[in-house]
């Protein structure tokens, strides 16, 4: 899962746009005592601060039909009645009070949202305001019966705002520049120090989780230890890994496995990376790819299986697999939000809620359609039974059939689904199916395709007495592994401990900061 997203720096650029647009101007933290007392935003540590993320809008309000009312605090006013005043043929009328401001020159911005409505209100001045939603369709009142109308604010004035989104984009912009030498020369394969210490703040704040640094170099040793499907676990700090890690709660973004053939070892994985010489599910010989990681600064530990799974793998049949079905596909984008998002209410970190997840879908597919297209739009229409519809379609239809789009993202990704350009697999997905496809977990059923790399290393599959040469204890005495490269010590969490199960990872919770897995899940 370390892959670049194609559209991430439009992405990034267009989140960025937001709270320049809806953004308030800062108090002097006159509302401290409103925030305090604001779950929502409450939950974001340091909120005094402008800290990566903390430009996210959070949910307020959610209205389903006329009549419904819902009171909350913000940051200008210690209270806000919100209500469905009126719904016609064409239109819905909301109402908004504003009362007991907190400070005289104290603005905020309100995002009403629907499926295919956003509406921006702007308050200055507290008392009541009429918002209209106009030109509304028997579609969006099917929605909103099942979805509701959602009200979002903010946790910070504009100039946090600002603050936050730039904080962010640091954490990847300086991956990008002009490099001759690179494979794409708009990419670099180095992270410069600033990108690099951005990325570290994210995994303190949102997984309490800093690593501690080793001299980056290349561990040595005898490549024959190294045995058909064994895993390697990876890290970057280039902010797509992170927030693979914040989403999973694991310590690492991406991951690939070996395999000998023909007396040769090698690399097997599903990767899409700008700063990555190939594309794609790929093989390559492992001094290849030793250097590459090293060069892209890959944070990499050797993970051994255990003979009992070893023994299990049918590596003929995983390789005929690999070979016939996979090499050459494209990453697995269409795979890439749903195989950690299992369940309706507790699979985002603590910085937003599965809410946000709508929002996001529909201000994508509205100014990136081909962005909404490549991770959901596909997926989405094949949990419904229905071809080609387009986001606000989904929804009408998802609603229709009585469920909310939280619940129909949660369903979990089957295995071998026909996109339009093959199976879909990310990195950890990737290579749960090598295995699966080469019978190591017997007669227990898994879905390759709800694994994520943090379930990946935590699977209790692996050699914890394996016999580390000595150059990977020279290295570090302390680890149960052998570290490859990296500029951090990579510490697994949990490492090894999950006997696998049928059905696992299905409908697991990610709430962090302590991301605990409940049994069975």
């Amino acid at each position: 899962m370390a892959s670049i997203l194609k559209f991430y720096p439009l992405l990034i650029l267009f989140l960025f746009l937001v709270p320049i647009l809806c953004s308030q101007p800062d108090l002097s933290f006159a509302s401290k005592e409103i925030i305090e007392n604001d779950d929502l935003c409450l939950k974001r540590p340091y909120w005094k601060t402008a800290e990566p993320f903390y430009f996210l809008p959070v949910l307020r309000a959610k209205l389903y039909q006329v009549g419904d009312k819902f009171s909350f605090p913000s940051r200008c006013f210690k209270k806000n009645i919100v209500s469905f005043k009126e719904m016609s043929t064409d239109k819905i009328v909301l109402t908004l009070q504003n009362q007991e401001k907190i400070d005289t020159f104290c603005s905020e911005l309100f995002i009403f949202h629907t499926a295919d409505h956003n509406f921006l209100q702007f308050i200055i001045f507290q008392g009541e305001h009429d918002i209209t939603l106009k030109y509304i369709t028997q579609d969006d009142k099917d929605e909103i019966k099942v979805n509701g109308i959602k009200l979002y604010g903010f946790c910070s004035g504009f100039v946090n705002t600002i603050k936050s989104a730039l904080k962010t984009f640091k954490a990847y912009y300086g991956g990008m520049g002009y490099d001759p030498k690179a494979k794409n020369p708009r990419f670099r394969p180095n992270i410069p120090k600033d990108m690099e210490k951005a990325n570290l703040r994210i995994l303190e704040l949102f997984n309490h989780y800093t690593p501690e640094r080793r001299n980056n170099t290349i561990v040595n040793f005898d490549k024959n230890i190294i045995k058909t499907g064994d895993a390697f676990v990876i890290s970057r700090m280039d902010l797509i890994d992170p927030l693979i890690m914040i989403g999973s709660g694991g310590h690492v973004g991406h991951c690939v496995v070996a395999a000998w053939k023909d007396n040769e070892l090698y690399i097997l994985e599903a990767q899409d990376a700008l700063y990555w010489p190939r594309r794609g599910i790929q093989k390559n010989k492992w001094e290849d790819w030793v250097k590459w990681a090293n060069t892209a600064e890959f944070n990499v530990v050797h993970l051994p299986l255990r003979d009992e799974y070893r023994n299990k793998l049918n590596a003929d049949k995983a390789w005929a697999w690999f070979e016939n079905e996979m090499e050459g596909l494209p990453y697995g984008y269409h795979n890439f939000v749903f195989s950690w998002i299992d369940t309706e209410k507790d699979s985002f970190p603590f910085i937003t809620t599965n809410e946000f997840e709508e929002l996001f879908f529909s201000l994508l597919s509205k100014f990136y359609p081909a962005g909404f297209d490549l991770l959901a739009r596909e997926g989405l229409n094949f949990r419904l039974n229905t071809t080609n519809l387009n986001f606000q379609q989904i929804i009408t239809e998802a609603a229709r059939k009585g469920l909310t789009f939280e619940q129909l993202m949660a369903i979990p990704e089957k295995e071998g689904l026909p996109y339009h350009d093959g199976v879909s697999y990310t990195c950890s997905c990737f290579v749960t199916a090598f295995w699966e496809h080469g019978d190591m977990f017997g007669d227990i059923k898994v879905l390759p395709n709800e694994f994520t790399p943090r379930d990946l290393y935590t699977l209790d599959v692996y050699d914890k007495n394996f016999q580390r040469p000595q150059e990977c204890i020279d290295d570090n005495p302390d680890l149960p592994y052998c570290q490859v490269t990296g500029k951090f010590i990579l510490e697994l969490d949990n490492y090894s401990t999950v006997k696998p199960y049928s059905n696992m990872n299905e409908r697991c919770p990610s709430i962090g900061p302590d991301f605990i897995r409940e049994d069975g899940c």
